[in-house]
């Protein structure tokens, strides 16, 4: 990396993504709609000869920005995509327009269109668990925004896991492939996205709020998810 971005941006390498964030001060507001995934823009087609700071070269030349996430393999050579965000709030669809003009202007093959940002994951067919169990071990495993339960049918439950942002939905949707089988000889995870909402007909809007002191009573527990939502969230 050289100076330049050296003192604007620090770099950072975990499971196969390079990171490039921005040094200067964001307010807590910002920071916060940053973090989960505002104005992400999803970027492919990027050859494996290609850098992190030769992408950020030109993506800069639209505007500071707050980090790309640049995936790579085991050699160190481009996967093919990263994710970008501007520090100020952009116009998502004008964004994309002049950036991709911007890289055809570099002769760089790089599509951009806007993140899809699923950050939700399902975790079902727990057959042998409490919820107050399953509640637990997530705990335990990686952390997490919030906790949606559905009770499907009588004592069957279904899980969505809510994180920051698709990086850390990712980072944990690895770990639960290694250890999926804590979760009982049924159990599954997989990307809980819109799509899938839709199909299964579920309603978050009617979800009661329960807090940690409820949530560890059992019998309390039951109470609350008799109502005709059979949903909550922790």
């Amino acid at each position: 990396m050289n100076l330049s971005f050296q003192q604007t941006y620090s770099k950072s390498k975990n499971n196969g993504t390079i990171s490039l964030t921005t040094r200067q001060q964001v307010s807590p507001e910002r920071l916060k709609e940053l973090q989960s995934g505002a104005g992400e823009l999803f970027l492919s087609s990027i050859s494996k000869s290609q850098t992190v700071e030769q992408v950020m070269q030109v993506a800069l030349q639209l505007g500071d920005v707050y980090k790309i996430r640049f995936k790579i393999d085991y050699s160190g050579s481009s996967r093919g995509y990263a994710y970008l965000q501007y520090l100020a709030d952009v116009h998502i669809e004008r964004t994309i327009k002049y950036l991709q003009k911007k890289f055809n202007h570099a002769q760089f093959k790089i599509a951009v269109c806007e993140s899809r940002n699923i950050r939700k994951l399902l975790l079902k067919k727990v057959y042998h668990m409490t919820p107050l169990e399953v509640y637990e071990k997530l705990r335990q495993l990686n952390h997490y925004v919030k906790l949606v339960i559905i009770e499907y049918e009588p004592r069957r439950y279904a899980y969505i896991i809510i994180y920051r942002n698709s990086d850390e939905a990712g980072e944990a949707y690895a770990a639960f492939r290694s250890t999926i089988s804590n979760f009982g000889p049924d159990a599954v995870v997989q990307w809980f996205d819109k799509t899938y909402k839709n199909r299964a007909n579920l309603d978050f809007g009617c979800c009661q709020r329960v807090q940690r002191g409820e949530f560890d009573a059992q019998e309390k527990l039951y109470a609350l998810i008799q109502a005709k939502c059979c949903c909550f969230s922790i």
